[in-house]
């Protein structure tokens, strides 16, 4: 089984990080991981043609890094192996994307990120990745 877990570093994706992990032990085999987070491009595109490539590529793979951080902890701490993959532009695009191309049999993540707002029952990039896409979703809050 592949789980695909989408973060952002908030407290509703380490919530989620801590359901998977709680989770893992129900399934016959360990669950294949990829640990996936999507930074957002800096800037405009005129802005971003003033860095170099490896710069903004470091750039992002810090920010990355920093919102992996959480939930990296709570799945290595629950003994879980995983591999991780940072992105870069619309989160709800490019967590479809990604499902699409990793074909994962469950896709794992918050209801709310760093950028919902009180108030709303579940957040946009949730709702617009459960439009999008048809693998099956758990949703953590």
């Amino acid at each position: 089984m592949h789980i695909l877990l989408a973060v952002d570093g908030s407290e509703c994706s380490v919530r989620a990080a801590q359901v998977l992990a709680r989770q893992a032990g129900l399934y016959r085999e360990p669950p294949r991981l990829t640990l996936l987070t999507v930074a957002l491009p800096i800037g405009t595109p005129l802005a971003r043609s003033q860095l170099s490539r490896e710069t903004l590529e470091a750039y992002y793979r810090d920010i990355g890094r920093q919102a992996l951080a959480p939930a990296r902890a709570v799945l290595a701490a629950a003994g879980l192996a995983f591999d991780e993959q940072v992105v870069v532009g619309d989160p709800a695009e490019q967590i479809a994307a990604v499902v699409k191309r990793f074909q994962p049999d469950l896709l794992v993540m918050g209801t709310h990120g760093h950028s919902a707002l009180k108030g709303f029952v579940m957040g946009s990039v949730a709702a617009k990745v459960m439009a999008a896409t048809s693998v099956p979703l758990l949703l953590a809050r």
